[in-house]
């Protein structure tokens, strides 16, 4: 063992002074045998991860062959056994052979939490949106308010949840959720972006649905310029683009040729090389030149 190591070996002498240390930095003790097979298989991964965190945890090996009293008072019953200890207390065990990921994802509630809080939080949303899919909407808009009630700050969940409001045509429900937060928050952004879409508009305040019809029936430049601008700030916006396109190609001076700009603006409001925003470019420069 090294000075100032990550990891020492443990024994009945220096195990009280260890579980001192864990009031500032958690101690995960491993207990382990020669002669497991899974002990000498984990070993080297237990090892690689504790310097990978670099002074965020300490590793204690106990042999449990020569200290028998400390594998009798952490209660181990078979090998290869960890105990997470942490501010003096038992927070987790973990007990058998496992793989980098599992002993990853019991570490990080305690070792790295903010790292688990994310991987955490893109689950609740990965679930979320299979709800939407799955056309559960209702339930999928009430956890989200839930978890937005207990954490305001959740700016990717608070953008989801607008994301559902303007998918169902609710724009003052999503404006509502979206003002709730002043600061510029790069999730919100693209939202921020999609509302001032619809502030061209001047509040015309017409359904994507009877806008859909009657462009599709006869359009009109009045009607493909506020299908375009609300599809896309719907999150719809193959639909909008095509719509501002077919205004370019056959209004082209409508509005002293606003369909250019409006392409533009709904080009903002996607994602930095988005494909559908590179298609929609070519298509435009190819008309106007």
């Amino acid at each position: 063992m090294q000075p100032n190591s990550p990891i020492i070996e443990a024994t009945e002498q220096n195990i009280q002074q260890i579980l001192e240390q864990s009031q500032q930095i958690p101690v995960i003790v491993g207990f382990w045998a020669s002669w497991s097979e899974p002990c000498q298989q984990m070993a080297p991964i237990l090892e690689r991860l504790v310097n990978e965190y670099q002074g965020k945890v300490i590793l204690a090996n106990v042999n449990a062959d020569e200290q028998q009293m400390l594998a009798s008072q952490f209660g181990v019953r078979s090998l290869p056994s960890l105990k997470l200890v942490f501010q003096g207390k038992l927070v987790s065990e973990l007990d058998g052979a496992q793989t980098e990921g599992a002993i990853r994802q019991w570490l990080a509630p305690v070792v790295d939490p903010e790292a688990a809080q994310q991987q955490q939080e893109e689950g609740f949303i990965e679930q979320v949106r299979m709800a939407i899919e799955a056309g559960h909407t209702e339930q999928a808009e009430g956890a989200l308010r839930q978890t937005l009630e207990q954490s305001p700050d959740k700016h990717a969940i608070r953008a989801l949840l607008v994301e559902l409001l303007l998918g169902e045509g609710r724009l003052d429900d999503a404006q509502s959720v979206l003002a709730q937060v002043t600061e510029d928050a790069e999730p919100l952004r693209p939202f921020r972006a999609r509302f001032a879409l619809l502030d061209k508009l001047e509040g015309a305040g017409q359904s994507l649905a009877d806008l859909s019809a009657r462009i599709a029936d006869k359009p009109t430049a009045e009607d493909l310029y506020a299908y375009g601008l609300q599809a896309a700030a719907a999150g719809q916006f193959k639909q909008g683009l095509e719509a501002l396109l077919q205004l370019l190609c056959n209004h082209s001076d409508f509005r002293d040729g606003v369909a250019r700009n409006a392409l533009l603006e709904v080009f903002e409001c996607l994602p930095k090389g988005d494909p559908l925003a590179s298609e929609y470019r070519r298509k435009m420069f190819n008309y106007l030149y």
